[in-house]
């Protein structure tokens, strides 16, 4: 009776401690933080003096987890270098669709901004300037050969005026002329007529 007692008590103290253990081993939760996979561990294990003694199932378990939990940093640190490597490089290929926008943007903007005038591209400026000029200078030319043509024809039809005056005033003198010359021939006939009835 004693030894079964004996049994007993030894089958329950060996026992306990493994059940006690496996409330805090690391392996079963993995599910938990290492954190608090380490407190449960330390939780879970025998005093000695000011020493924890821990198992050494369960501190390769909790290694287990370091690692794994390493390894699976590791992986995210690795995804996350290659999300950022071809965010770079699509930034790169951004930046430099950017600056051939912006190098198209630039020529058309000059283009837009410059004329072509005789094969020569001139700034939209100049080139209004230049033709602005040409306009008024085109408008003086006419203006001033129309002022020339009015005072032509001004003169031209002085000058038919002039003309016609002329011509009537010779008219008149070629009709004074044959009334003189009439008369001189009728006085000189008279002259004549006279002076033979006068020798009779």
């Amino acid at each position: 009776m004693l030894r079964s007692l004996i049994f007993s008590c030894f089958l329950l103290f060996c026992c306990s401690p493994l059940a006690f253990a496996q409330v805090g081993n690391p392996a079963r939760a993995d599910s938990s933080s290492l954190t608090i996979q380490f407190q449960n561990m330390v939780k879970g294990s025998n005093r000695y003096q000011d020493f924890r003694v821990i198992r050494e199932a369960y501190l390769a378990a909790f290694i287990n987890n370091v690692q794994d939990s390493l390894s699976g940093y590791t992986d995210t640190i690795a995804a996350l270098k290659q999300e950022i490597a071809d965010n770079e490089r699509l930034i790169l290929e951004q930046s430099n669709n950017i600056t051939e926008r912006e190098e198209k943007i630039r020529i058309l903007a000059d283009e837009q901004d410059n004329m072509n005038l005789l094969g020569v591209g001139v700034p939209k400026a100049t080139y209004s300037v230049i033709m602005w000029t040409a306009i008024i200078l085109l408008l003086v030319v006419a203006l001033f050969a129309l002022a020339r043509m009015r005072l032509a024809v001004a003169s031209s039809q002085e000058a038919r005026s002039h003309n016609v005056k002329l011509s009537d005033e010779l008219d008149k003198s070629k009709k004074q002329r044959l009334e003189v010359e009439q008369k001189l021939r009728r006085e000189l006939q008279d002259e004549i007529n006279r002076r033979k009835s006068a020798g009779n």
